[in-house]
């Protein structure tokens, strides 16, 4: 029993020292009142899953839904002039061996939210990693997605910034990947 309670635990730990490096969300504050809210996210349901990036920008201005009528208000949507979001997914492929995928950036003009998601039915998502790297033993192929690491860049009213939030497994610092 504390065999299997010391191999829980330092595997748990080793887990968590993989996540640590940037926050999961992230909010903004935008120069003529509002907020915007950069988020990364690993969604892991009973047969649906997805993995992404995502930028919403609102007002301080609150309105009331016709489905809500007098208890609650939502904040109203603010449209930015662009919005890019570019996604890199890790797979792990043995302990603390990430390969790597970057997918192009998803620009989103004249809008007050963007997102580029992948997703699947099933019990994972997969994507189609390029074989390479520097070992000799290549790993490229279907492989299941571990993590992302997000970077959002908002353009609105004249200010610009950029910031990177993260899901799931992906390495730290400059560490093997193939």
């Amino acid at each position: 029993m504390k065999r299997q309670l010391v191999l829980l635990l330092t595997l748990s730990l080793t887990s968590n020292v993989l996540v640590a490096d940037h926050p999961k969300s992230i909010e903004t504050a935008v120069n003529v009142g509002g907020k915007g809210t950069s988020q990364s996210f690993k969604n892991n349901y009973f047969i649906y899953r997805s993995i992404g990036g995502r930028t919403d920008i609102v007002s301080n201005k609150t309105e009331r839904k016709y489905w809500c009528l007098w208890l609650c208000k939502v904040p109203v949507p603010r449209k930015a002039e662009r919005i890019v979001v570019a996604n890199t997914y890790y797979a792990e492929v043995q302990t603390g061996v990430f390969a790597v995928l970057e997918r192009g950036p998803k620009t989103c003009s004249n809008a007050s939210s963007c997102e580029q998601k992948e997703w699947a039915f099933g019990l994972a998502v997969e994507l189609e990693f390029p074989g390479g790297g520097a070992s000799p033993t290549t790993l490229g192929g279907l492989l299941e997605v571990d993590g992302v690491v997000t970077t959002h860049e908002v353009a609105i009213d004249g200010q610009t910034f950029t910031v990177v939030t993260s899901a799931g497994k992906h390495p730290i610092s400059s560490g093997p990947i193939l």
